[in-house]
């Protein structure tokens, strides 16, 4: 077991120096009916994964935690906590950096300081009949010491940006009372206040953007983002709604 961090009420918190993935314990506590609020924290992980199964770089001195929840709502709209996860990491993010970084969320749920992706969001879950949520798991990596350096995507790391001081206790801490409460302003007031505030953070909104998608690569303008969190995209003169993709500048 590693250092505890502190967290609040109602989250449980379990540290451990080492495990496959957060997200996979987590998916494994939630199997055996653990509660909403555990979060499980590791020093390093051995088998870590981003979007699209990716592997996610896993070196000891970054963040690598998981969030469990059990929604009580259909699916398509528990997708939107990916936006209030993101908005917290880059809340989070910016309390320790410079006055003056540029922090933003690059959709659907990353976040970048400076351009470079800095943190990524992994959301999992499990449904029951006509759509409801059993479970929903956030994953989120924040690179706080170091970053990969062989990517796609440019990466940085807090320490690289001018951090100070900071460390991974630190940030477990400061992002999920960030989180906790964005969750209970979706709870009560639905998705758009959430909508508004990563719409001020929003990377590249009313630029020309490439998407990837699984099947075909589009360019266009980065329009909106729709009241379910969908990525409004003006190709070719006409609107465009992409629920999942990767962007590009």
């Amino acid at each position: 077991m590693s250092e505890s961090a502190s967290l609040p009420s109602p989250y449980k918190l379990i540290s451990l120096d080492c495990i496959d993935s957060t997200n996979e314990e987590a998916k494994r506590l939630a199997q055996d009916g653990a509660p909403e609020g555990t979060v499980v924290w590791a020093r390093e992980q051995t088998a870590g994964r981003g979007r699209w199964g990716r592997s996610w770089t896993s070196e000891a001195g970054n963040l690598y935690c998981s969030i469990l929840l059990r929604p009580d709502c259909h699916a398509f709209k528990a997708v939107q906590l990916s936006f209030v996860a993101a908005l917290g990491m880059a809340e989070a993010v910016s309390s320790v950096l410079p006055k003056g970084a540029f922090v933003n969320c690059k959709w659907p749920n990353d976040v970048l300081v400076e351009g470079r992706k800095v943190s990524g969001i992994l959301l999992e879950s499990q449904t029951v009949p006509l759509g409801g949520m059993d479970w929903l798991i956030i994953g989120a990596g924040l690179n706080i010491a170091s970053f990969p350096e062989e990517v796609e995507f440019p990466a940085t790391s807090l320490l690289r940006e001018g951090a100070k001081n900071v460390t991974v206790e630190m940030m477990l801490e400061t992002f999920c009372l960030r989180f906790l409460a964005g969750f209970v302003t979706w709870k009560k007031l639905g998705f758009q206040p959430t909508r508004k505030a990563w719409l001020r953070r929003a990377a590249w909104i009313g630029k020309e953007i490439t998407v990837r998608l699984e099947k075909e690569t589009l360019k266009g303008e980065f329009k909106d983002l729709d009241s379910d969190g969908a990525l409004i995209l003006l190709h070719n003169g006409d609107e465009r709604r992409i629920t999942a993709g990767d962007i590009f500048i």
